[in-house]
């Protein structure tokens, strides 16, 4: 049997995660369903993969899942100015911890980061997300490999990892990711 090899989004949205629900439905049932996913290589009949959405506090993810983070899941609500300065920290080290354990994905696959917006607000949230790829690309990211994007509703969030999923499927690059 094929083993999969498992890739991830973390959630960064306050204290706890698993209770977080921008659009009614809580995001542990949202990343429980997308562990059901899986997908072969277009270019390699030995490699599978999956994506799935992580809805633990970063601090507390195991550094295998931070090893292998393809994105992650902002709330737009800790990207306003009174939120500012705890989102800021928490991204820091969030983000030192990513560049210092994530050495042979990221640079393959890139990470990408959703802004969840429920109130279907584009611009202003992108422009405070700006920041995030910033402080990636300071830390040593290449700015073609940092993407964001938003998300407005629940279809939307469910379809993040199938979508991501069928994208390192069909990259050639994945195959050379080790198993």
């Amino acid at each position: 049997m094929t083993p999969k090899i498992p890739f991830y989004y973390l959630t960064l949205d306050g204290e706890d995660p698993c209770k977080w629900s921008p659009f009614g439905v809580p995001l542990l049932d949202v990343g429980m369903s997308t562990k059901r996913e899986l997908a072969s290589s277009n270019f390699s009949n030995k490699k599978h993969f999956s994506v799935s959405i992580v809805c633990q506090k970063h601090d507390q993810v195991a550094d295998q899942a931070i090893s292998q983070c393809v994105g992650c899941l902002v709330s737009g609500e800790y990207l306003k100015p009174q939120h500012q300065g705890y989102f800021a920290e928490q991204f820091h080290i969030f983000s030192n911890r990513l560049v210092e354990l994530n050495t042979k994905v990221l640079p393959v696959l890139g990470f990408e980061i959703f802004v969840v917006a429920p109130d279907g607000a584009t611009e202003e949230p992108m422009k405070r997300a700006m920041p995030l790829k910033e402080r990636l690309i300071v830390t040593g990211v290449e700015e073609r490999l940092v993407r964001i994007d938003i998300v407005h509703d629940q279809a939307r969030l469910s379809a993040i990892s199938k979508l991501r999923l069928l994208n390192i499927a069909h990259t050639r690059a994945a195959v050379t990711l080790p198993s």
